[in-house]
């Protein structure tokens, strides 16, 4: 990995915590404190590294702009939703053992829900990549066709 790639993960990375305890702050006028809040906050930037690795794999793929169209937009469109699922996911393990178990179980719920998201998000928009490229290749005009006359007898 080039270090321009390794520089774009980082920033995505860094970008999810403070997305999403952002939007925390912002919406419910709440933020975690204490250990909720490291937790969540480490559980955000790896899951923000993951989904950077997936969509920087799953843009490598493609050659053409399209393709790259339809990935950069799908990862802005499941990016929030894989951001939801991650603020959803801490609260499902709080009431269980001890608080240093909470904050070693809690980073990888967030992980394990957000690349679900991210993972089914960007595999749909791949797909639809895949499609838009085998589409084009198929109504491209072939030099035999541009050539060939038609003629019509009546």
């Amino acid at each position: 990995m080039d270090k321009t790639k390794r520089g774009a993960l980082l920033m995505i990375g860094l970008a999810w915590p403070a997305v999403g305890l952002g939007f925390m702050a912002l919406h419910f006028n709440w933020l975690p404190s204490g250990l909720s809040l490291l937790a969540e906050g480490i559980g955000l930037f790896l899951s923000g590294m993951v989904s950077g690795l997936i969509f920087l794999t799953v843009r490598h793929i493609f050659e053409d702009s399209a393709g790259w169209i339809l990935v950069n937009v799908g990862y802005i469109l499941f990016a929030p939703i894989a951001i939801m699922t991650a603020l959803v996911a801490p609260g499902l393990g709080e009431e269980y053992g001890s608080p240093l178990s909470f904050v070693l179980v809690s980073p990888l719920m967030i992980v394990m829900y957000s690349s679900a998201a991210m993972a089914a998000g960007m595999g749909l928009t791949a797909c639809l990549g895949i499609v838009t490229k085998i589409l084009s290749e198929r109504f491209e005009q072939s030099p035999e066709r541009a050539t060939e006359t038609v003629q019509i007898h009546l």
